[in-house]
């Protein structure tokens, strides 16, 4: 018995205990010490002889070495249930242990927390530095996770850059969230260097506990990818512990995306245009295309409904594609009819710039509607720019940059980077935000905001157009400050593309009038 592996022991007692019981033949696994102190599995199997009364007179059996043969089965699991980059458990085995965990806290009556983990800008660095530097990368990852983890607890590949941690560990559970904060610490630094190069790294977590939000493994990793989902949006490299609500706002997610798909199918997604205004003359320099959405029972609906159909990236590069015909199939049917119209700004998103050949695509498009590119504005914001595709963005605006397409950026001083942005990029064109100009008239701090920026923008010799221009002093107050263009519902609502050419009109006779 000493010979016996501890591990084995209890279990082989038991099954010859039951054997000798029953008085029947049978077989146990085990692993035995050899003379060279090495632990080989064997399997033992015996044969009852009976007397002729039906008593167990003796047994016989034999002993063989099965030790290849296990080896064999145990690598076979392994490989079917560990990713082979990272050596963590895969997607498979972590639902296994999930399930089991579950199982033992609703009769220990003890927690369990579930982390979902994804890395920031994952596809950027294989985009930038390689996929060996990727592959790199997730090893790392996977390190410094099985680091942070303690015996008792899980650490999985669930596939791509996702990862996730089961806590059964009692000391951990306690920390909750400040210990999803230590990961993404742990994930962020040191900064990993691959082949001389500095690759910064960022993670986003979804948090989620039982018995606090759901009780079966399907819905706790759904609650998970709810919350991992919120800290992607709220910014990336952040921890979200999952409540209730959150779960609607998703489904309401969910409905939305379905629905946009039907509007795409039904031609309810199109542009319409909002005037740009020389603030000296007057005149329409250009047009804002502005997305809105036909709704068969709503009417008609602006992105402050639907913008989040901007953060799916199939969804937004669908739409920005829909809008780009119809922006080229109206510009084609002004300037066929000789109508002047300036130049169309068009809103590109964050998603539409991750898509290989986007730029060559906008331009195919133009073409083909026999618009020349000089007639169109790309119109971004500074969440393009920060959204961590740098090269994809700054390799698009250059092409368009080459083929005399202007760039505007958008919200102009909103964001985080506002300077740094105009010295990387190639702007030609800022928008001054309307939260400065709407209370431009009332507030020192507004006006001090919007007469710096201006003065900026001339200094770089950038056209500087203020948004949500709804009276006549604000106009007044930017042209002042030396502000030369300007949109909002002062000049005009935005309009469908058939009236386009009436407002143009209209603004003519407009400016005739007051000339005479």
């Amino acid at each position: 018995m000493n010979a016996l592996h501890p591990d084995d022991r209890e279990r082989v007692v038991a099954v010859w205990q039951e054997l000798l019981e029953q008085g029947r033949s049978g077989a146990v696994e085990y692993r035995v010490l050899t003379r060279d102190n090495e632990y080989r599995w064997v399997v033992a199997r015996g044969v009852p002889l009976k007397a002729d009364d039906g008593s167990v007179r003796e047994w016989v059996g034999t002993i063989t070495d099965i030790h290849e043969e296990k080896q064999a089965e145990e690598r076979l699991w392994w490989l079917a249930n560990h990713d082979p980059l990272t050596q963590l458990p895969n997607r498979t085995l972590f639902q296994a242990r999930l399930s089991k965990a579950l199982a033992e806290a609703k009769q220990c009556q003890t927690a369990v927390s579930l982390l979902l983990i994804d890395l920031d800008d994952f596809k950027d660095v294989n985009d930038s530095f390689g996929h060996d530097a990727g592959d790199a990368l997730l090893k790392e990852t996977a390190r410094r996770l099985s680091v942070m983890v303690t015996a008792c607890d899980t650490a999985a590949r669930l596939g791509g850059d996702e990862f996730a941690v089961l806590l059964t560990d009692p000391s951990l559970l306690d920390q909750g969230v400040a210990f999803a904060e230590s990961l993404i610490k742990s994930l962020n630094q040191p900064v990993f260097s691959y082949a001389g190069q500095s690759i910064a790294t960022r993670a986003s977590i979804g948090m989620v506990v039982y018995p606090d939000h759901a009780a079966e493994p399907a819905e706790l990793m759904k609650d998970a990818d709810i919350a991992l989902y919120r800290s992607k949006a709220a910014g990336r490299n952040r921890v979200t512990l999952y409540a209730p609500e959150m779960r609607a706002v998703a489904t309401q997610r969910v409905a939305l995306r379905r629905e946009m798909r039907e509007a795409l199918s039904q031609d309810q997604i199109v542009p319409h245009y909002q005037p740009q205004v020389c603030l000296a003359t007057g005149a329409i320099v250009g047009f804002e295309a502005l997305a809105r959405w036909h709704h068969p029972t709503q009417g008609l609906l602006t992105p402050s409904t639907f913008g989040a159909v901007f953060d799916d990236v199939e969804l937004a590069t669908l739409v920005g594609q829909r809008l780009i015909r119809t922006i080229a199939a109206d510009m084609r049917n002004w300037l066929s009819s000789g109508l002047s119209f300036g130049r169309i700004a068009v809103n590109l998103s964050h998603a539409e710039f991750t898509q290989p050949g986007f730029a060559g695509d906008f331009l195919r498009t133009l073409d083909e509607a026999q618009v020349p590119a000089e007639y169109v504005e790309i119109e971004i914001t500074e969440k393009v720019l920060l959204d961590g595709h740098f090269d994809a963005v700054s390799s698009a605006l250059e092409t368009f940059r080459k083929h005399r397409i202007k760039v505007a950026l958008d919200d102009f001083g909103t964001g985080y980077a506002s300077l740094t942005h105009l010295k990387r990029f190639p702007v030609d064109h800022l928008k001054i935000d309307r939260s400065f100009v709407q209370d431009l008239e009332h507030d020192p701090d507004d006006a001090a905001i919007v007469a710096a920026m201006v003065g900026l923008g001339r200094s770089l010799k950038l056209q500087i157009t203020a948004e949500g221009v709804e009276t006549a002093g604000q106009a007044q107050r930017l042209q002042g400050m030396g502000c030369e263009y300007a949109q909002g519902f002062y000049f005009s609502h935005p309009v469908a593309g058939l009236d386009v050419p009436d407002l143009i009109a209209r603004s003519k006779q407009a400016r005739q009038h007051r000339g005479a």
